[in-house]
């Protein structure tokens, strides 16, 4: 038997948790505190992003705000989350290759969620663990799990969902639920699962703690004693919690606001997503500053940022910058989980390259453009054979904006896009939903022609993979204003009563398609 702290931090703040995660980590990594396990719930409740995500682009700020929801960034890897009062946390924490922690990261990673699941189970229901990270109920998710390495310290640790406030979920967390498909919208309804909701009783929190302490230190051979903070434990909460609490630690992953970043490229794994973004000195020769974001666990933690600062002063070239990472990843001590080294090296890679892109059509315009399947030195070689269009650019009292179709009345961008189109022998056709652009690009994959179209960032980078496995090339530009995703009306958009109209960026997608296929 290993014998572990059992640590019961109650009700916190999010900053607190936050800090308590890497202190102990690192303390009980360096032998200074106790192998671990720890139960912590967060007052009030807190909206989540992954540690290697954008908070801007993950959550809805203003919600979170009126709501009094905090929003911070966890020091594990993964996706964006919202953290209710009601939920449970737990935390295995131990010295990194012992203990649960013995024989690797996914190793420990099934390990643990088993006994968890194990845990769980002993409530009356059928829990267990559903790779890559999962612990479910008949198929639906009632844990989420992560995990980091820090300085010889690892933690993994779940969330328990206990009352069922899916409606908060969405309207806190940027979920583009009018943009995804009807099996996924019902894949997101169905696909978690509250306690309550599966024993048809209220839970006591002290029940539910019990089974989780059972069912870890039964699975993972624990010998579990009660114990609180240290005092050294205590004394760094006090010194690290400003900066948990600040702008800087939230804002870890944000853009800067005076540099735009016109190169940029992303990439869809089977574990996560990446977004990579370059900067290059004035003469645009080398790379002076690199962001990767995503929800993707990299171990160790610090591995994407010596990552970026590998980067820094690579040649702009596209061959160059994929030699870069691929010797990174080839001599670095650790991995990213989901996503491959070659991935991140072509998303690298194509970043850099989008400078010639930059070069044609101007950097701000070339930012804005979304590649399917097409190389930034190819993308304009071809004269497109199709105009995608979405409806959403239609007024909401249209009655062709449910339609595939358009009255060219005047009243709206789509005249004058469907104008083009005639004029430059482009198909215009006007996209209904996910289900009728993938119906469109298999027909223009068919046919073998090229697209051009319009979606918001949002939506591209969720179905990126998707729409590249249609086999169809072409370029998508940028919505050129707010759009559903950043109104939080996915809900009602998902109803039939989404009332607000997006803007296409006409004059970008006119000036592409007169530059494609012109030699």
């Amino acid at each position: 038997m290993t014998h572990f702290r059992l640590l019961d931090t109650g009700l916190l703040t999010a900053a607190e948790n936050m800090a308590l995660d890497e202190i102990i980590t690192r303390r009980v990594g360096a032998g200074l505190s106790p192998p671990t396990l720890r139960f912590l719930r967060f007052s009030p409740d807190a909206a989540l992003v992954g540690f290697h995500q954008e908070a801007e682009r993950e959550l809805r700020l203003d919600y979170c705000a009126q709501q009094g929801i905090e929003v911070n960034r966890r020091v594990t890897g993964g996706g964006a989350l919202l953290f209710q009062e009601s939920s449970l946390g737990w935390e295995i924490i131990a010295p990194w290759g012992q203990g649960p922690f013995a024989g690797g990261f996914n190793a420990a990673l099934e390990r643990i969620c088993l006994a968890a699941a194990r845990g769980i189970s002993s409530l009356g229901i059928e829990a267990c663990f559903r790779p890559r990270n999962d612990i479910e109920v008949d198929g639906r998710k009632i844990s989420g799990t992560g995990g980091m390495v820090l300085e010889g310290g690892a933690l993994f640790q779940g969330t328990v969902l206990v009352v069922n406030e899916i409606e908060r979920f969405l309207k806190a967390l940027r979920v583009p639920v009018e943009k995804l498909k009807r099996r996924e919208i019902e894949s997101l309804m169905e696909r978690m699962a509250f306690l309550e909701d599966l024993l048809g009783r209220p839970l006591p929190m002290a029940e539910l703690k019990q089974v989780l302490a059972d069912g870890l230190s039964q699975g993972l051979g624990l010998s579990l004693e009660p114990g609180g903070l240290t005092e050294g434990e205590r004394d760094e909460l006090a010194q690290r919690l400003p900066y948990f609490s600040s702008e800087e630690w939230l804002r870890l992953k944000s853009l800067p606001s005076d540099r735009p970043a016109w190169l940029r490229h992303y990439v869809q794994g089977d574990g996560g997503s990446m977004q990579v973004h370059l900067w290059l000195d004035k003469r645009g020769a080398r790379v002076q500053k690199a962001l990767i974001s995503g929800d993707f666990f990299a171990r160790p933690q610090r591995l994407v940022p010596d990552l970026e600062a590998a980067l820094m002063g690579a040649k702009a070239q596209l061959e160059q910058l994929r030699r870069v990472v691929e010797e990174f990843f080839a001599n670095a001590p650790g991995e990213l989980v989901g996503i491959t080294p070659s991935e991140v090296a072509r998303a690298v890679a194509q970043a850099g390259a989008r400078l010639a892109l930059a070069r044609e059509l101007g950097q701000e315009n070339a930012a804005e453009l979304f590649l399917v399947n097409l190389a930034p030195e190819e993308a304009l070689e071809q004269k497109a054979a199709w105009l995608l269009l979405p409806y959403c650019s239609k007024p909401p009292d249209c009655e062709f904006r449910y339609v595939s179709d358009c009255g060219v009345c005047g009243d709206c961008q789509f005249t004058a896009m469907i104008t083009l189109g005639h004029e430059l022998g482009l198909e215009p056709v006007s996209i209904q939903s996910f289900e009728h652009l993938m119906e469109n690009l298999r027909r223009i994959h068919q046919q073998g022609g090229w697209f051009l179209g319009s979606c918001c960032e949002a939506f591209y980078t969720k179905h990126q993979r998707e729409i590249e496995e249609s086999g169809a090339r072409g370029v998508l530009v940028n919505l050129d204003s707010t759009t559903c995703y950043d109104l939080g009306k996915g809900m009602a958009a998902y109803a039939g009563h989404f009332d607000n109209q997006t803007e296409m960026n006409t004059a970008l997608i006119e000036k592409v398609a007169r530059r494609m296929g012109r030699a």
